[in-house]
Order: structure tokens, then sequence, then C-alpha cells
């Protein structure tokens, strides 16, 4: 993409990192070539959710009433720009708190709490305009004149950070072989996002605390390398104290402030960013809050949302192939109690699963043993080497593929398609018998989902 221009004004010069929703290039106004700018390319696998189009606007615009002095601020978007859906951020010279946490490993509760003053100064505003980040963690954190008196901080990808990428049920998960690993950042998700519960301002001071745990002792407080153990321990394990990894260093009273905001449940945490920050200055008997106070700026009106009503379910059959059997209907589970439940639906159907990726997962329901599919270009040789056991009639093989959407990454809802088909190898014999087994299979298939 580098040489390419977006907007018809930025020239993209070089990538700056590619995260699960969007690449980042820093990029040359072609009017101002000594500015800099941020362009962000939304990835092809985003932009084919079927609400794309809608969630961009409506992120677009809750960026657009959103404007603090520590926050990266929009300067424009387009949706249908020839190298894709793109936003254009500013350019913040500086370094990620990622990158100053590997370089320090932990920093001095004083720093830690003028960073976190900024932090929860944007975090405070972006609530109060109804907009939770969802996705806070220290590589969303630009640090500015690092090292020096005058360190402040940003909070990147505000308003964008929500959108929700197609869900991704792991084969492991389906299967029950194989180790499941985390995916993205999971060490900082809140535990009612795990559970599937609502999600509000609070679930972003969860995600604070776990920065602020590993701003202070260097480590997050739960380390394991499985998502399915890491996600567990957000729900149901205490963070280690202080004294227990060797950093009994750390007053009693700032640890207690982190171990608050770290409850399970959002009742029992601090209820505001404001709150946090003014807890935490107040441990070290320091006003970071006030004294982080930017001077003359005030918030903007935010834009009504007309809201999104969900789609019904609806059943459709194929107009090319009589035999192809598609259903739509919603599952409102988290994504992995979803997981649990499709892989009870595929063993207790005599189910294969196939592939699962982002958004898809196609499984193989009633096949019968020893057969083995010829590979395509395989040519006659192949063909023989193919096993094709017998069926009765009316039992032949399922091909079921699920298509998931979950557009809004704070509810537990998932946008299912089941697509029905029949194996090439085991054409069925009677139409009305097949899509008779196919809408006994949808209804299975909701039951499990909870549908």
């Amino acid at each position: 993409m580098a040489g390419t221009t977006a907007l018809g004004k930025y020239r993209l010069l070089n990538s700056l990192g590619s995260g699960s929703n969007a690449e980042v290039f820093l990029a040359q106004p072609l009017q101002h070539p000594d500015f800099r700018v941020v362009v962000k390319r939304i990835h092809d696998h985003v932009v084919t959710h079927p609400k794309f189009r809608q969630l961009f606007e409506a992120e677009v615009r809750s960026m657009a009433n959103f404007n603090h002095p520590y926050a990266v601020q929009l300067l424009e978007a387009a949706v249908d720009d020839p190298i894709g859906p793109c936003l254009v951020m500013e350019y913040v010279p500086g370094i990620t708190l990622e990158d100053l946490l590997a370089k320090h490993r932990r920093l001095p509760p004083e720093r830690v709490g003028r960073l976190l003053a900024c932090f929860c100064q944007a975090l405070q505003a972006a609530h109060d305009a109804g907009i939770v980040h969802r996705d806070l963690k220290p590589s969303n954190l630009m640090v500015l004149n690092a090292d020096t008196e005058r360190e402040t901080l940003k909070v990147m990808d505000f308003g964008f950070a929500g959108f929700a990428a197609k869900p991704h049920i792991q084969l492991a998960e389906l299967t029950g072989h194989g180790p499941i690993y985390a995916i993205g950042t999971p060490g900082y998700v809140s535990p009612e996002m795990v559970r599937g519960d609502r999600v509000d301002s609070r679930s972003d001071l969860y995600s604070v605390g776990v920065i602020l745990y590993e701003m202070l002792t260097g480590r997050l407080p739960f380390n394991y390398d499985y998502q399915d153990k890491l996600l567990a321990a957000h729900i149901k394990e205490s963070p280690p104290k202080f004294t227990k990894i060797g950093r009994g260093d750390v007053p009693p009273m700032v640890e207690a402030v982190v171990q608050l905001a770290l409850c399970k449940y959002p009742n029992e945490r601090q209820q505001s960013a404001r709150e946090l920050a003014m807890m935490f200055g107040q441990a070290l008997g320091d006003d970071y809050w006030e004294a982080a106070m930017p001077e003359g700026w005030e918030p903007m009106a935010v834009a009504e949302d007309d809201g999104d009503a969900p789609p019904p379910a609806q059943v459709t059959r194929a107009s090319i192939d009589p035999y192809h059997v598609t259903h739509e209907f919603e599952a409102f589970m988290p994504e992995r109690l979803a997981a649990a439940k499709l892989r009870g639906f595929v063993e207790d159907f005599g189910g294969q699963v196939l592939t699962s990726e982002p958004g898809v997962i196609r499984m193989r329901l009633g096949v019968p043993n020893g057969y083995k599919e010829a590979k395509e270009g395989s040519g006659l040789l192949g063909w023989f080497a193919a096993r094709r056991p017998s069926v009765p009639r009316g039992q032949e093989p399922i091909e079921l593929e699920l298509q998931m959407d979950k557009p809004d990454p704070g509810q537990p809802r998932l946008c299912v398609v089941a697509a029905f088909r029949p194996l090439k190898d085991y054409p069925p014999k009677d139409q009305n018998h097949w899509h008779e087994r196919c809408d006994k299979l949808h209804m299975a298939l909701r039951q499990y989902l909870g549908a």
C-alpha cells in the first residue's frame, strides 16, 4: 500500500503496524508535505461484515463528537475510498506504553499516577459522551515526551476499537483436541465481557486496573498461555497480592485502589474514571487528577443514535440448488459458551468439524465410517482410491456451514446463518425428506445455542 493515496490527498509512506481490524500507515498530506498523519485502513475481512457500513458510519459519528487533548483525534474518514474504508487520525510522536514497559518493566507509583490522570481524563470524557473503548491495553496508549518531566499520555482507537470482528471459535474448542491459545489481548478483558453480560463504562475501568497492575508490578495479574484458563481467571481468580510476587515496595493503599478496580462485578469497582484517578492520587497524598485537567477544554454535544433493531429470524430456500437449505437466527450467549454448546451438538449428531475460521465453521454430519473423499484434480487413480461406503436411503450425510457475526462486542448476541448441503458423493433421493431432515437439525442447533 505504500505510495498509494488515501482520500485523494494523503500519500501512504510506510506501515506502522497491523491489528485485528486494520492496518495503520504513516501518511503525508499532499498539500502539506512537512506534516504527518496516520491512515488506518480497515481489513477486508472486517469490511465483509453484513452491517459494516452502518457500524462504520456510527463509529465515525461517535468519534466526530469526541475530541479530547488526551485522546488521538479523528480528522476525517471515508467508507468508499479506492484503497478501502479508512480513517485519518492525528499523528502522535512518541512510544506506546507497551514499549515503555518493555524498556523499564515497571514504573514508580508517582509516575504511574501522573500517567493515570491523563488516561482517566480522556476516559471520563469519552464515557460522558457515551463511548466505551472496550479494547484498552498498553499498545493502545501513546506516551509523549517519555522519560521527561513533560511526560503525558494519549489514548488511541477511541470509537473504532469497539467494532466487532467476526467471532472466532477455535477448532480445538469444537473437537476437544489441542490447546486453545489466547487470541489478541484477552489479558485485559473484563469479566463481564467474558461472561457475556452487558458492558458499560465500568468495563473499561477493569482494563485500567489490569494496566495499573502491570505498570506497578511488571507483570499481568493472570499469566496463562491458554485462552480458556486466562478467561476463567478473569471470572474466578483473585489477582495475586503484590507481596506474594515480590512487589512489597508498592504502598498498600495504592495496591488497594488497583485491587478494587479488578473486582469481578462492575458495582464493586470504582464507578467512574474520575473516581479511580482521584483514589489513586489520595493513596499517594497528591491530586494528580486536578494537575492533569486540560485547560480550556469543553465537551462537545453528543449526537443521538437511532438504535439498531435486530433482524427477525427467517428461513431461505436456495433457488438454484433445491437441496441447499439456509436458516438465519440469533443466539444470545457469549462466544465461549457457544463453543461448548456447538461441541456438544457435533458430538451428539456424529459430526466432524472440518475447519473453523473467523466467522465460519464447516462440519459434516452423519458421514459413514471409512469414508474418504477424492481430492480435486486427483484424476482416475484418485477416484479409485476414494472410499464411498453405502448409507441407507434417507440418511445421506449433510454438510453444514455456520456463518456467525457479532454486531455488538458489548452484547452476547450472535447472528448465525446455517447453510445445509448434501455431500456430492451422497446425493439425496427425496427432496421433501431432505428438507425435513435439515429443518430438524436446524431446530436442534437452535436449542443447543438457546435461540
